[in-house]
């Protein structure tokens, strides 16, 4: 079932490369097609987004009201409050991860289809595939090719040198494959295999370099603009993703500043991640990340702009805290155990509980105050014409 999507991706890929002579704009078709299919799911995400910025001043005025009770009670209390808060709006913190979940299987079925060419753009069977790999490997160990015709990354180097070469360069695969015990393909159908797709390869060289080259550390060429630009231009849209993206802030200043510093660490591995893989994958995947960064946040703008998050005034803010006190109760203090009040000892929930006084404590003191007070009365008399014993008031 996957490798029927995978080749439908790819003889979508390979139609458009024919119809625009093109390999390099064919990638690039491919990759704006993919972000208008996603569209409407960047549009879930979007209005998510939106709804979290419309909550933002119930949010704060929760956090608001236990500021600087930083003990684990009151955290927890504050997670609480907030997360019933959202779940009586209707609102969701997971509803706006599905459009990034559904970006990795996608991003691997594009992996697989660009680097093997061979089995999903231009159709040849697997088993053919592997029999010419297994005879060019023979050829490289003996000495005849060089190296440059293997490739443990797929078929796109292949199809490189069959571009190169012409099909006649390896005729030498039906004497190899019938002599093979290993291989279960006849020699005659396996070039036979190759020689009708001659005519269809696609042409990978593009602006003076071959996408199906793989760029070297250890050898500086034109290839290396690939993984330059992939920094770059990765570094920029994840830069400007976030300026037109809804980015909350806790209200605590060291925390934003730990987020920020978090979110500048990640602006810079990510990027510098991407160039590690530009270095170990054919040209053509870091050509097409360039495009996919490009063109996702040329579509973020978009959305930024035709469907903006709310922003609210100081006014709006206090307006939310004042209807939350409204709301709250008046009494929100409860008994509790010392050792879950925190360590901090001036932590303003640990002294409201310890200023806490039950109900028991209240009618204790009310009727110590009431056994004071009748010892400076005068002693009352029975019905029967005695005195009322008074009770010593306890210390």
């Amino acid at each position: 079932m996957i490798d029927t999507i995978l080749c439908w991706i790819g003889s979508f890929l390979g139609w458009l490369d024919k119809v625009t002579g093109n390999y390099m704009i064919a990638l690039f078709l491919f990759a704006l097609i993919v972000e208008i299919l996603m569209l409407p799911f960047s549009i879930i995400q979007q209005k998510n987004q939106i709804k979290q910025a419309k909550l933002r001043p119930k949010e704060m005025a929760i956090r608001n009201h236990y500021k600087g009770r930083n003990d684990k009670v009151t955290q927890q209390k504050v997670t609480e409050e907030i997360q019933k808060m959202y779940q009586d709006e209707h609102y969701s913190q997971f509803s706006g991860c599905l459009p990034m979940l559904l970006q990795l299987p996608v991003i691997l079925a594009l992996y697989q289809v660009i680097i093997d060419p061979l089995h999903y753009v231009l159709g040849v069977a697997k088993d053919a595939i592997s029999a010419m790999q297994s005879f060019i490997s023979s050829q490289v160990e003996a000495g005849i090719f060089d190296a440059s015709f293997t490739s443990s990354r797929g078929s796109i180097a292949l199809i490189n040198k069959l571009g190169e070469k012409g099909i006649e360069f390896f005729k030498g695969v039906v004497e190899y494959c019938d002599g093979s015990a290993d291989i279960k393909m006849a020699g005659a159908d396996v070039y036979s295999a190759f020689e009708q797709i001659m005519g269809k390869l696609p042409n990978f060289r593009a602006l003076g370099i071959n996408l199906a080259e793989t760029p070297s550390i250890k050898q500086p060429s034109w290839l290396w603009l690939v993984p330059v630009l992939t920094f770059l231009v990765y570094f920029g849209s994840m830069k400007l993703t976030r300026r037109f993206s809804y980015q909350p802030k806790s209200g605590d200043q060291a925390t934003d500043r730990a987020t920020g510093c978090s979110n500048n660490v990640m602006d810079v591995m990510m990027p510098l991640f991407s160039v590690y893989i530009t270095f170990i994958v054919p040209a053509a995947i870091g050509v097409y990340w360039i495009f996919k960064s490009i063109i996702g946040t040329v579509k973020q703008f978009i959305l930024h702009k035709v469907m903006p998050a709310p922003v609210f005034s100081e006014e709006e803010y206090k307006a939310a805290e004042r209807e939350y006190a409204g709301k709250a109760p008046k009494d929100t203090k409860k008994k509790l155990d010392p050792n879950e009040m925190g360590s901090d000892p001036n932590s303003l929930f640990r002294q409201d509980a310890e200023d806490y006084v039950s109900p028991e404590e209240e009618a204790e003191i009310a009727r110590r105050l009431g056994a004071g007070d009748a010892e400076e009365r005068p002693a009352e008399k029975k019905k029967d014409g005695g005195l009322i014993d008074q009770a010593p008031l306890k210390k």
